[in-house]
Formats: C-alpha cells, sequence, structure tokens
C-alpha cells in the first residue's frame, strides 16, 4: 500500500479565466478579489473573464 496524499485545497489563483458557471470558481474569485458575487458578475460582464482584466476592472472602480 502506498502512503495516501490528502486532498490540496483547490487553488484557482493561477488559472487565467473566471467561469461564473462553477461555483466554487465563483468563491474561490470571490474571496480573492473580495467582492460579493454581484460585483463579481458585474466585473466578468463588463471586463470578460480572464482574471488579470477582472481585477484591473476592480481596482478600477475601487471595489477591491
Amino acid at each position: 500500500m502506498g502512503s495516501v496524499n490528502p486532498p490540496k485545497k483547490r487553488d484557482y489563483g493561477n488559472k487565467t479565466r473566471i467561469d461564473m458557471n462553477q461555483s466554487y470558481q465563483v468563491a474561490y474569485w470571490k474571496q480573492r478579489f473580495g467582492v460579493s458575487e454581484e460585483e463579481l458578475g458585474e466585473a466578468v460582464r463588463a471586463a470578460g473573464a480572464l482574471a488579470r482584466q477582472v481585477e484591473a476592472y476592480l481596482k478600477s472602480k475601487n471595489v477591491r
């Protein structure tokens, strides 16, 4: 028998796109950017799904 490693916490920080249809990604990005789901959705609609563009949009709106 080999050793069993515990599952690692999901980290989507290295992902480049935000999928608003995936609840685990929404939860991650909300926490990462410190915004509500509504604010995150607005940012994705305005800036697109690329995480760096969403982050820039949120910073420009001074939400973060």
